[in-house]
């Protein structure tokens, strides 16, 4: 995919978590869909690209979500971190990895947030956050990256060829 596909792309899936999202909430739950694209995109087409659009998903999302603004691009920050863990050496792809970065990165977004609102007053405990939001949204974001995986897996022409040598 292209930047012109990537920022156009972003916009609406930041749009759509803010806007349409929570109406389809599972137990006053929902996925982010704007995490999971970011590490797929990560995953599949590799630091160039991804690091591109991480810091522009992080404003789009801060622009329309309701949190502090750069609430989004702080929590959307430690994914270079995981780049350098994931090492140069490793090829695109591996879906068993972007399910652990998913995992790892799920956890940490949202205790940016709890952070964040807890400096602004509004936190609640670690302990209950983790039990009744961190580990059920990150069993969300799990389920709908083998989607968004498979796109971005089937739209990267380099590693579909790369599959078939």
């Amino acid at each position: 995919m292209s930047y012109y596909v990537g920022i156009p792309l972003l916009l609406i899936v930041a749009v759509a978590e803010a806007s349409v999202l929570p109406m389809f909430t599972v137990g006053g739950l929902q996925p982010n869909p704007m995490l999971v694209l970011l590490i797929a995109w990560l995953m599949v087409r590799g630091a160039g690209e991804a690091f591109f659009f991480i810091p522009m998903g992080g404003i789009f999302l801060g622009l329309v979500d309701s949190a502090p603004m750069g609430t989004a691009l702080l929590a959307l920050a430690p994914m270079a971190v995981l780049q350098e863990i994931r090492g140069s050496q490793l090829r695109e792809g591996g879906f068993l990895l972007t399910i652990f970065f998913t995992v790892a990165m799920t956890i940490v977004f949202n205790l940016v947030y709890l952070l964040v609102f807890t400096l602004g007053g509004d936190g609640g405990s670690i302990a209950g956050a983790m039990t009744r939001v961190i580990i059920p949204t990150t069993l969300l974001n799990v389920i709908i990256l083998f989607p968004i995986y498979a796109v971005l897996w089937a739209t990267s022409g380099d590693l579909r060829r790369a599959s078939y040598v």
